[in-house]
């Protein structure tokens, strides 16, 4: 990102670090790092310091309440200027579109403001107040770089729209003279003390309709001065790109046009009335009147577009920076929004970049009018050696914005769309940034899935599930467990989920989250763990409705399917005894025999030893009966 260097750098004190101190930083998340003393250059300090962590980050206005609108909406204008296609042509029609979209929300914001700066408590006005003069300066810069490089107009002629950027950047001045023309009566400059303050005013911004009404006004209207000077203001040319004159046969009529009126201010035409005089000089060009004037301005841009409305009409762009230059130079202006605006006139792109960083609405408008410049194939920044690097710049602005905004609890997904869109380092940035998200409600856990699944960073979504998983075994909850290692398809995890399902089960005998153990479905072939786990609980349901010869089958499926974990060989023993003892045959003697294999091989766990010669037992009960039931049917 281009930044300017500074010559002040910002120090900051840490609370309770001494002098011989060691300090040790890390990286946390988005923009925050923390400090913290690590150990001392002499050991019998060592214990001598805080042992705090101390949280250093940046402010960052953006995480207002009241510029969350801001972000938001803005967000969803960058989002649309991604599908326009450069191969369509010329996208200026479309991106002048987007840049006014733009605008309009930085005006919803900065009207906002100033509601909230009425209704706010003098102690929270302040901060109100700097927002407002943040984004007035942001609309401004921004209002001029669309005129100047997006709503381009036929033969370059800047001064019609740079006279309507002032008007719109400077409405006080139509307010002074609304109130005084609203009276409609003569005798205005005695009525209001303003009076010529506001004529000069207008005249400085263009609005000769304006001045020729607040002249109507004055007690001297009749006089011939005024007359004459009506009749000039009547007949002064206005270039038009769209007229029917071409530039140079305007020049020629505004040239007429000029000599007739500094004849008449040589033949001392307008000496009645001083301040009459003083206007008509300042509208014939006269510049030391244009710099007694200045008083009346609130920058230096407004000499500018004055200058040029009566030395130079047909000023066009490339002309700009001479006179931008001369005039900025004398006022001494050295804001970053008078140097943003200079650079614009200047045509320098790369200085425009470096001031507007310094206007202190963390990236928003660099990102965002960058962005808008390289999608109009306007942006051409060269580095020291003369290599392009646009798009480097353009990547690495949205980068930073992304990554500021990844930084606030609610803001992180429209961070993320940024980032999304960086082709070279953004799914990097996204992927690191998004696994040092706060966790939070599991509504919040999801939307971090969903993104890092989007964007197909497989480990990350497995990383997230798995400390959701964990969370939930701590707190007891095996059922969600098992859902987020599912959702992770971690298994090992899946398998030790399991085995904390079969182990309660070994515990207390009670079979917990049965709806989600009876409807895993594909799920279960994810581990062996599980598949044993799930038929066990489908053994469990079907002993439970009373279908015992596919309960048998299944409970002996298990046996010699060598899934069962070693723990778990007497809980099935256990569990043939019943079927063994039916009143119906259930199990066939090749059960038996497969029973029989199985007590000799798993039969030794201690648990099961009292219910060894029980099973022994019903098995050699259930063998008879089934062998005589075999033998019978074979002889039918």
């Amino acid at each position: 990102m281009i930044m300017a260097e500074t010559d002040n750098p910002l120090t900051m004190g840490i609370p309770n670090i001494y002098k011989n101190l060691c300090i040790s930083a890390s990286w946390i998340n988005s923009n925050k790092i923390s400090v913290y003393a690590t150990k001392s250059i002499n050991d019998k300090d060592c214990n001598r310091h805080d042992p705090a962590v101390h949280i250093l980050k940046p402010e960052v206005i953006l995480f207002s309440p009241q510029l969350r609108k801001l972000v938001n909406e803005s967000n969803g204008v960058f989002l649309s200027v991604r599908k326009i296609k450069s191969s369509s042509g010329d996208v200026r029609t479309e991106l002048l579109q987007h840049s006014k979209q733009y605008r309009s929300i930085l005006r919803a914001c900065i009207e906002s403001l100033q509601d909230i700066c009425g209704k706010s408590l003098y102690n929270k006005t302040e901060s109100f107040e700097n927002f407002l003069t943040i984004f007035y300066q942001i609309e401004c810069v921004w209002h001029l770089t669309e005129i100047l490089y997006i709503d381009t107009v036929p033969g370059d002629v800047v001064l019609p729209q740079l006279l309507e950027w002032i008007k719109f950047h400077f409405p006080s001045t139509e307010h002074m003279a609304s109130k005084i023309l609203a009276q409609k009566a003569l005798g205005a400059e005695l009525k209001h003390a303003n009076y010529w303050e506001t004529v000069i005013r207008c005249v400085l911004h263009g609005k000769l309709d304006s001045v020729q009404a607040l002249l109507s006004l004055h007690s001297k209207v009749d006089h011939p001065a005024f007359v004459t000077a009506d009749n000039i203001l009547k007949t002064m040319p206005m270039y038009n790109a769209f007229g029917s004159y071409s530039v140079n046969e305007f020049i020629m009529r505004w040239k007429h046009w000029q000599l007739d009126l500094c004849a008449n201010i040589s033949s001392k035409v307008f000496i009645i009335d001083a301040s009459l005089e003083m206007t008509m000089k300042l509208i014939a060009g006269e510049q030391e009147v244009l710099w007694q004037l200045s008083s009346y301005t609130d920058a230096w841009y407004e000499l500018l577009a004055a200058k040029l409305l009566y030395t130079c009409p047909c000023c066009k762009q490339p002309e700009l920076a001479y006179h931008a230059n001369s005039i900025s130079k004398r006022w001494q202006a050295n804001r970053p929004s008078d140097n943003a605006i200079r650079a614009l006139m200047e045509s320098d792109l790369h200085q425009v970049i470096r001031e507007i960083q310094y206007m202190g609405d963390n990236g928003w408008f660099a990102t965002h009018l960058v962005d808008l410049l390289y999608t109009c194939g306007r942006l051409k920044i060269l580095d020291r050696d003369q290599i392009e690097v646009t798009r480097q710049l353009h990547e690495s602005l949205i980068l930073e914005y992304g990554n500021t905004l990844m930084g606030h609890h609610s803001l992180w997904q429209c961070g993320a769309s940024y980032l999304i869109h960086c082709s070279i380092q953004g799914l990097a940035r996204l992927e690191l940034l998004i696994q040092s998200l706060p966790m939070g409600s599991e509504a919040r856990v999801n939307k971090i899935i969903d993104m890092a699944c989007t964007n197909k960073m497989d480990h990350v979504v497995t990383s997230v599930c798995k400390i959701q998983g964990i969370k939930c075994i701590k707190q007891g909850r095996l059922g969600n467990a098992l859902a987020w290692a599912l959702k992770a398809q971690d298994s090992s995890f899946i398998t030790y989920i399991a085995d904390q399902f079969l182990k309660q089960y070994a515990e207390t005998g009670k079979l917990e989250c049965r709806d989600l153990l009876e409807n895993l479905g594909f799920c279960m072939m994810a581990s062996d763990r599980l598949t044993f786990l799930g038929k066990y609980c489908e053994f469990h349901q079907m002993y439970g409705i009373g279908e015992y010869k596919e309960a048998a089958s299944l409970l002996v499926s298990l046996l010699v399917s060598n899934l069962t974990p070693k723990y778990f060989w007497s809980i099935l023993l256990s569990d043939a005894i019943p079927l063994l003892e039916a009143k119906d045959v259930i199990l066939s003697s090749s059960d038996c025999y497969e029973l029989l294999r199985c007590v000799e091989a798993h039969g030794h766990d201690t648990k099961f030893q009292d219910e060894i010669e029980i099973f022994r037992l019903a098995v050699a009960r259930n063998l008879a009966r089934a062998l005589s039931l075999e033998g019978c049917q074979v002889e039918h």
